[in-house]
Parts: structure tokens; C-alpha cells; sequence
């Protein structure tokens, strides 16, 4: 059974960072994770209730792969028939703002995750059949569909009323709030944000509305502070950090963050910033605890009013050599076996950072036809 526990009864205060979401079922992360956390928080499980991550990667890169990978994880009971599924256990509240969202994609996968951890044996002897247990278990999973950034900030202040009024969510904990993706309506504000400031002289661009992207980043801070889930957000990956060297020579992996305003924490203009929305909300809700104070600044900032990030996942699909260019047709034909399996097994290069540490994590998943694997020698 799913652990049920009511969401408006628990204390505030007890939703800081020292409270464990849960583990990503992805053992490298996993690791990566709990040493940070370790360090941050001194405690060793690899999620805190509350904790913010952005996953950043070109197209067809796996960021909606891993966020469903991470949707199944969620709503996953801790435990079935005694067998552990190392599942959250909770309600996922699912925003597509790319109207791309795969329900029978999502189906596929926890059927799939739970028969390859039940086994064959106690899957074939449950009462309910695993396509019926993961029917069950997509009842807690509440997807929206904003079409604009002012849709996007409106639908995530009306998540506590939702919360509080829809039978199926009102008894359960919201463990994941997953948006897919923060970019979707990038080109539309950004045209728009320009043609109001062509529109006016110097002097009355003061008075122009700010980005749309603000209020959503306000709607999600106060999201947060209420509900602490953990915040799950694809991004774009448009600028490389460093442009392609002329010379082959290897180049950051990285991308620049082209939304603004976003958290930069790995560019020298947000960086301290970054540093200093971690801290804050590390002490917001912990009786007692000091509240840090931005530098220069006298007073204790609200450190429920802005966005922290605590991770940055970037994603790659594992590069395939190009043929060399000495290579005739009939040795390109001789290899296409091989480059097929490369190409069909998906594999998935992920790094993490964390702001304020110079260490990068590693991990890769394969995108199987019917799992997200995590082990690359497993089997779909």
C-alpha cells in the first residue's frame, strides 16, 4: 500500500532540508548526492523535501526520459508484497508545457519497473495484474497544460487550492512537482518583452512589465515553501559555454542559461546568489536557525521569496564517431551493424554540479523501447 499521510497537518517547521525526499534509483546520482547532502546538511540520504533540481541538455538529449524515470520513482510504493521498490510512495504533480507528454510512455515504464523488480514469479501470482497496479498507481499523478508563461504562474498559485479541494490528492503528500519544459515559451516572451521595448523611448522603459518568467519563478518559490516536493524542471540547452574549438581540441560540456530571470549559479553574475538562496532556504523553517544575509546587505533576506537551485543536471547522448573521412561506401555499409547497436542503445551521459563546490558528478541511463535503464549493460 501507498504510505497516506495528510499534508496540512504536518508543521511547517518540519519541512526544512534535513527531511528526506527520497533516492533517484539511479546509484552513481544517488552516491553523488548523499555526498553533498552530507556536507550541506550532514545528513547521508540523497534527496531533502524541498530540494531543486534543473536538467539542461540539447534536444533529444533524455531530459523528458529522466523526468519520467524520476515521475515512476515517485509514485512507486516503498514496498510490495514485501519486495522493496525503492519508490517515494507519493502524489506527482505533472506540468507539460511542451503538450508532449507520452501518458502510455509513463504506463510502459512502471509496468516495466515493476516487473523487473517483482521478478516474473510474484508478478505473475499477484491479484492484480501489474498493468491494472500501474493504472492504480497513475491516479496519483495530476498532469496541467499551460499555454504561457502567465498560464504557467497562475496554474502553480492555484496548486494549493487544487490540493486542498480534489478528492484524490487531498490525503496525499505531493513528493514531485515536475515541469517539462522551463524553455516552452521562451521565443513567444522573448518577442514580446521586444516589441514592448521598441515600442517606447529610453526614458519609459523603466516602467516596462518585467519578464513573465518572474512570476512563475515567485509562484514556484512560494509552491515550495508551503509544500517543500521536490522541484524538477528541464531546460533548453541552446548556448554552449564555450564555442566548438577550430582545433578539435574538448570544450565545456556546459551550457549558458539563456532564461532570465533564472538562476545562474555556475555563471559569475549569479553564482553568489545561488550560494546565498541555498543557505536561506536551508534555515527556513528550522526554529532558531540564523538567517543568512546576502553580502552587503544589513538585514536577513526572505528566503521564501526566491528560487533556490540546489542541483544542475546536464545531459549528452553518448557521442558516436563520425567516419573518418578516408572511408569508402562500401566500409561505411561494413560498419552500419555496429553503429546501429550504438544508436539503438540509447546511452545517456549525465553530470551534476552543485553550487559553491567544484566537483562533477557522473551517471549514465540507456533509453530502452520499454524501461529507462540504469544500468548500461541491462536489458530492456
Amino acid at each position: 500500500m501507498l504510505r497516506v499521510s495528510r499534508l496540512a497537518n504536518i508543521p511547517c517547521a518540519e519541512w526544512h532540508e534535513a527531511t528526506p525526499a527520497g533516492s533517484t534509483c539511479i546509484p552513481a546520482l544517488d552516491t553523488y548526492l548523499a555526498s553533498v547532502n552530507a556536507r550541506r546538511t550532514s545528513q547521508e540520504w540523497p534527496l531533502n523535501r524541498g530540494d531543486v533540481i534543473e536538467i539542461q541538455g540539447p534536444a533529444a538529449s533524455g531530459k523528458t526520459q529522466l523526468t519520467y524515470h524520476m515521475i515512476v520513482t515517485c509514485l512507486l510504493p516503498q514496498k510490495f508484497r514485501d519486495v522493496d521498490l525503492g519508490g517515494w510512495g507519493e502524489a506527482v504533480v505533472f506540468i507539460d508545457t511542451d503538450s508532449k507528454f507520452n501518458i502510455r510512455r509513463l504506463h510502459e515504464l512502471l509496468v516495466s519497473r515493476l516487473r523487473r523488480f517483482l521478478g516474473e514469479d510474484i508478478a505473475s501470482d499477484t491479484a492484480v495484474p501489474l498493468e491494472e497496479l500501474a493504472t492504480q498507481l497513475l491516479r496519483n499523478l495530476h498532469v496541467f497544460r499551460p499555454t504561457s508563461s502567465a498560464q504557467l504562474a497562475i496554474t502553480l498559485l492555484h496548486l494549493p487550492r487544487y490540493h486542498a479541494s480534489e478528492p484524490r490528492l487531498q490525503n496525499k503528500e505531493i513528493g514531485l512537482l515536475a515541469i517539462d519544459s522551463m524553455s516552452a515559451f521562451y521565443w513567444r516572451d522573448r518577442y514580446t518583452l521586444e516589441q514592448l521595448r521598441d515600442a517606447v523611448d529610453n526614458s519609459s522603459r523603466g516602467n516596462l512589465p518585467p519578464n513573465p518568467l518572474l512570476h512563475v519563478l515567485k509562484a514556484l518559490a512560494k509552491f515550495r515553501s508551503l509544500y517543500r516536493p521536490v522541484i524538477l524542471m528541464t531546460n533548453w540547452g541552446l548556448n554552449p559555454l564555450e564555442k566548438p574549438s577550430t582545433s578539435g581540441e574538448p570544450v565545456s560540456p556546459f551550457y549558458r542559461q539563456h532564461l532570465h530571470p533564472f538562476p545562474a549559479p555556475f555563471e559569475p553574475h549569479g553564482a553568489a546568489e545561488a550560494v546565498f538562496n541555498i543557505e536561506a532556504s536551508q534555515s527556513l523553517g528550522v526554529p532558531g536557525a540564523p538567517q543568512p544575509v546576502r553580502a552587503g546587505s544589513r538585514t536577513p533576506q526572505r528566503s521564501g521569496s526566491t528560487l533556490p537551485l540546489h542541483y544542475h543536471i546536464t545531459l549528452h547522448p553518448s557521442p558516436i564517431d563520425p567516419f573518418p573521412a578516408s572511408f569508402t561506401l562500401t566500409d561505411a555499409l561494413h560498419h552500419e551493424d555496429v553503429r546501429s547497436v550504438l544508436v539503438k542503445k540509447g546511452e545517456i551521459k549525465g553530470l551534476i554540479r552543485t553550487p559553491g563546490e567544484n566537483v562533477v558528478g557522473e551517471f549514465t541511463f540507456r533509453i530502452g523501447e520499454r524501461e529507462v535503464l540504469v544500468d548500461p549493460d541491462g536489458q530492456p
